[in-house]
């Protein structure tokens, strides 16, 4: 017996199956399945269909519960008899589409019918094909379903659109009237119609071997188009959407995964170690169709944002992958962040915010793979926010803890101070991205860095701390009138009269002696501490979806063997001052440090490498669940439904 384990939230990560042909019902690790092929989600993102082809069966998996796998309906042996789902018989189900109202179309391709799966009622019936015949269009039970590739329900039309390449044709089921018609596809479509998918009310359609992918979208009960919207790199295998962005499938092995919209690119992949992997899918590159018309599944998580499910017939199990294209980390001014994504149920969120030591890598000073990565530009998944999100979401997976983790950072340059900038910056962030739990990486200052500076630098608000931005004019000011009162003049009296400061032109120049003086450490932690205070203020006032406040987290850790000049001590003082919790690192940092040696540059800026990235998302995980900073136990946070911010399929 193991002990319980859940689905790990990662980039890349098992949604159910063993990989081993066959049948078995129950967790997601130990269930079988046998050429599994079109998927379907529920619109309430709780239930994930799998139209289990080798098996001839009908198959859920329960993203609510764990990913437990359960047989809906088929038997062990196949055939096409309609009525309760426990005696019901199907003929190598292949593609599956959900309709609102718990119902599923299922194509059985083995009877070439199209059946209905009342889920309310538990009941199977038939609701299109015949015996083989030429008519094209008429009533459903006269009109052939051989051949069909895919499906895709439009809910403003209320019907079923399927392709049937080898007759090069479109085709629309009226659900409410049984009607089949031919789409008119257009001067601009000349080959085969081929794979379909559906987002706000728009139909996507993939033709071969055009490599295009065609819009309709529904208006006045009738489809206008086609506008040519994409182009392909391969053989398309399966279409879906996620909101705005489009996604391809495609055979070969140079583009497995293509991002159509909003932008035509390639998904790259990269394990956590910064090693390419083929693709998403378990290497559905070496699937690549063989001119077989078969729907592989793939759909998008209605919940997730850019979360996809793949279905893999070769390996027998289905994957889940989220694209990190345009992921909400962010660097200073140097760009904004994408509109905020509706958070997922049981789903904490952390914001870090740091400078550039907490976001930029470099390489290691010796040859490895990591270096093919030319100009010190890494994959998103090996960045410290991703280790982080990995590291937390692993734990919780082996502890069985009811949450999974997000992890965005928000960085700028170490040459604005961290007790300052977050103020005025954080809070409109961690409101927009519907943040639990805001923290602050603050590396003690090492030779040359005085951050208090900034008091004599700019001016000073009604709050009593340095402006948000500097003043040109006011820095033209004699030093003198320049000294602000409180904290601030008790600081710079101490430090003159212990010849710790003098002023060279404009300027005042301090001394690294001051950060050791036991008289000056009282003025440092009120005049980092003030800033800080105000922003765990303002963050408490700052409602989640969760109906929470958003909690504000000081934690300090040296990244590098630089000597340090300021005495970690401060934080931890003006923590205790101002009742902000905190975590000290700089202990464990200088004792773990060789063993993973080396984790930054040596000298300079003290960036961490990947090895350092890792080390330092090991500590805080373990730091965060040891000290009861995040849920881990019993209910999670779940955030409020938020309709217009959730993308359908």
């Amino acid at each position: 017996m193991g002990w319980t384990l859940q689905p790990v939230s990662c980039v890349l990560a098992l949604a159910a199956g063993g990989g081993s042909a066959g049948f078995r019902d129950g967790s997601f690790t130990s269930a079988l399945f046998k050429k599994p092929l079109g998927m379907a989600a529920s619109s309430d993102g709780t239930r994930l269909f799998v139209a289990d082809s080798g098996n001839n069966r009908i198959r859920e998996i329960h993203l609510d519960q764990k990913n437990a796998v359960t047989t809906l309906t088929g038997q062990d042996k196949s055939g096409k008899q309609n009525g309760p789902l426990a005696s019901a018989l199907f003929n190598q189900p292949q593609a599956l589409v959900y309709r609102e109202g718990e119902q599923l179309v299922v194509y059985d391709s083995g009877n070439k019918l199209l059946r209905l799966i009342d889920l309310t009622k538990g009941i199977v019936s038939t609701i299109a094909g015949s015996s083989p015949t030429t008519q094209a269009e008429g009533p459903a039970s006269l009109v052939s379903m051989a051949g069909i590739q895919d499906m895709a329900y439009l809910p403003g039309a209320d019907s079923l659109f399927f392709t049937q390449p080898e007759k090069a044709s479109l085709k629309r089921l009226d659900l409410k009237t049984g009607q089949v018609f031919l789409v008119p596809l257009g001067a601009g479509i000349s080959g085969h119609p081929d794979v379909l998918c559906v987002s706000n009310n728009r139909l996507y359609l993939d033709v071969n071997p055009q490599s295009q992918v065609f819009a309709f979208d529904w208006k006045d009960g009738a489809l206008s188009g086609p506008v040519s919207v994409a182009t392909t790199t391969g053989t398309v295998i399966a279409l879906t959407a996620s909101g705005d962005y489009l996604y391809a499938l495609q055979g070969g092995d140079k583009a497995p995964l293509q991002r159509l919209l909003p932008q035509n690119q390639p998904v790259s992949f990269t394990s956590v170690w910064g090693d390419e992997i083929p693709d998403p899918g378990m290497w559905l590159a070496s699937f690549n169709r063989l001119g077989l018309l078969l729907p592989v599944g793939f759909v998008s998580d209605p919940l997730e944002p850019r979360k996809l499910y793949i279905g893999n017939p070769l390996w027998n199990m289905i994957t889940s992958f989220r694209d990190l294209y345009g992921n909400q980390d962010v660097n200073g001014d140097m760009g904004t962040i994408e509109p905020p994504f509706h958070k997922p149920p049981h789903t904490f969120r952390i914001l870090l915010v740091g400078d550039s030591r907490s976001a930029m890598m470099v390489g290691y000073q010796f040859p490895t793979t990591f270096n093919t990565h030319t100009g010190g530009q890494y994959p998103p998944e090996v960045t410290f926010t991703r280790r982080l999100e990995l590291e937390l979401n692993t734990l919780a997976a082996l502890d069985d803890a009811p949450v999974k983790f997000e992890v965005f950072k928000y960085s700028d340059s170490a040459s604005i101070p961290l007790f300052l900038w977050p103020y005025y910056r954080v809070p409109p962030v961690a409101q927009k991205e519907d943040v639990d739990l805001v923290i602050i990486m603050q590396p003690p200052s090492t030779e040359g860095q005085f951050p208090f500076k900034f008091y004599f630098l700019r001016p000073i608000t009604p709050e009593g701390i340095p402006a948000a931005t500097n003043d040109i004019e006011y820095m033209l000011h004699p030093p003198a009138p320049r000294i602000p009162s409180g904290a601030p003049r008790k600081f710079y009296d101490l430090c003159k009269a212990k010849h710790l400061v003098h002023v060279e032109g404009n300027n005042f120049v301090f001394d690294n002696a001051l950060f050791s003086d036991p008289d000056i450490h009282e003025p440092l932690v009120e005049m980092y501490g003030k800033p800080l205070d105000l922003l765990n203020q303002k963050l408490s006032t700052i409602k989640n979806s969760s109906g929470q406040p958003v909690r504000l987290l000081l934690w300090s850790t040296h990244t590098g063997i630089d000597a340090l000049v300021e005495d970690p001590r401060i934080w931890a003082d003006l923590a205790q001052k101002y009742k902000i919790p905190f975590l000290d690192d700089n202990d464990e940092m200088t004792a773990l440090q060789l063993s993973y040696f080396p984790l930054s540059e040596i000298g300079g800026n003290n960036h961490m490498n990947p090895d350092g990235h890792f080390f330092l998302a090991r500590l805080l995980a373990h730091d965060l669940i040891k000290k009861g900073l995040i849920p881990w136990s019993g209910t999670a946070p779940t955030p409020q439904p938020s309709p217009d911010s959730v993308a359908h399929p």
